[in-house]
C-alpha cells in the first residue's frame, strides 16, 4: 500500500484525511506539529510523529525514510504562533531570516518549498475530501432575503479582496454596511464584533484568495462557525462553492435549520 504523509495540526480535518486515505488505499504517515491528542489517529494511521512546527528537517527526514513520497499538509495552525517562541531547526531559522520582512504566507510558502526541494510533492487539502466542498446554492431550507442576497454579493467580494491581501478570509455585512473584517483574531471572533453590531440578520461570508494555495488553507466552517452565527443572531453563512470545506454537512444543515440560518454557496 502507497503512504501518504500527513502533516497534522488541530482539529477533525487530519483525522477525516487520514481515513478517507485508507479508503483511497493509501497507507497514513502522521507528524503532528500541535499538541492535539495523538490517539486520535489510533487504529488509522500506520506511523504517528510528533515534532514541533519549526522543525522543517526533522519532519522531511522521518517522512522520507518512511518511504513517504506525497504530502498533505491539513489542520488548524493558530497564525499567531509566528508571535511566539518556538523550537526551530536551521532550515527553519535559515527561512525566518531570508523572509524576516515578509507577511506570513511568504514564510510559509518558502517552507513548503523547502519541504519540497527533499523530493516530497505536497498535495492540495481537498485531495480525497471532495465531499465537504459544496456545490453551488441555497444548501439550507431558509434562503435568503432579497436585501440579504445583496449582502452576500458584498461580502463575498470584500472577503476576496481581504484575503488577496492575505489578511483574513471573513467579513459581515448587513444593509450593505461592512460591519467586521477577518485579522488574526480569527473568523469567530469577526462574526462576534460584526454581529454585536449588526444583530438579527447579519451576513457572514467566508473566502479564499484569487490564487489560494489550497495546500496549505482550504477555508472551513462548521458547527463552532455556525454556533458563532447564533449567538449574535446573524441570518446566512455565505461561502464559496467548490472552495471551501463544509464540516458534517448534514448535521450541520439540520442544525442551521433549527436555528434559522440560510447556508449559501457562492460561484
Amino acid at each position: 500500500m502507497e503512504k501518504l504523509g500527513i502533516i497534522a495540526g488541530a482539529g477533525k480535518l487530519p483525522v477525516l484525511l487520514a481515513r478517507a486515505a485508507v479508503n483511497h488505499d493509501r497507507e497514513p504517515v502522521v507528524i503532528q506539529i500541535t499538541k492535539s491528542d495523538a490517539e486520535r489517529f489510533a487504529g488509522i494511521a500506520h506511523e504517528i510523529h510528533t515534532y514541533g512546527v519549526g522543525q522543517i528537517q526533522k519532519i522531511a527526514r522521518t517522512l522520507l525514510n518512511s518511504g513517504v513520497k506525497e504530502v498533505v499538509i491539513i489542520g488548524k495552525v493558530e497564525k499567531n504562533i509566528l508571535l511566539r517562541p518556538f523550537q526551530i531547526d536551521t532550515t527553519t531559522l535559515k527561512i525566518l531570516v531570508q523572509n524576516r520582512r515578509e507577511k506570513p504566507a511568504t514564510i510559509v510558502n518558502a517552507a513548503l518549498n523547502s519541504l519540497e526541494s527533499t523530493g516530497l510533492t505536497i498535495l492540495p487539502q481537498d485531495r480525497y475530501l471532495e465531499d465537504l466542498l459544496p456545490h453551488p446554492g441555497v444548501l439550507t431550507k431558509r434562503r435568503p432575503t432579497e436585501s440579504q442576497w445583496k449582502d452576500i454579493e458584498l461580502g463575498i467580494t470584500t472577503a476576496r479582496q481581504i484575503a488577496d491581501m492575505d489578511i483574513g478570509q471573513t467579513v459581515v455585512v448587513k444593509n450593505q454596511i461592512v460591519l467586521a473584517i477577518e485579522a488574526i483574531d480569527g473568523t469567530d471572533a469577526t462574526i462576534k464584533r460584526g454581529g454585536n453590531l449588526g444583530r438579527k440578520g447579519s451576513v457572514v461570508a467566508k473566502a479564499a484568495a484569487a490564487n489560494h494555495d489550497f495546500r496549505i488553507d482550504v477555508p472551513t466552517v462548521g458547527q463552532q462557525t455556525l454556533s458563532a452565527l447564533h449567538q449574535v443572531k446573524a441570518g446566512v453563512l455565505a461561502v464559496e462553492a467548490r472552495r471551501t470545506f463544509v464540516m458534517d454537512p448534514e448535521m450541520l444543515i439540520q442544525q442551521a435549520d433549527r436555528w434559522k440560518i440560510a447556508i449559501v454557496a457562492v460561484e
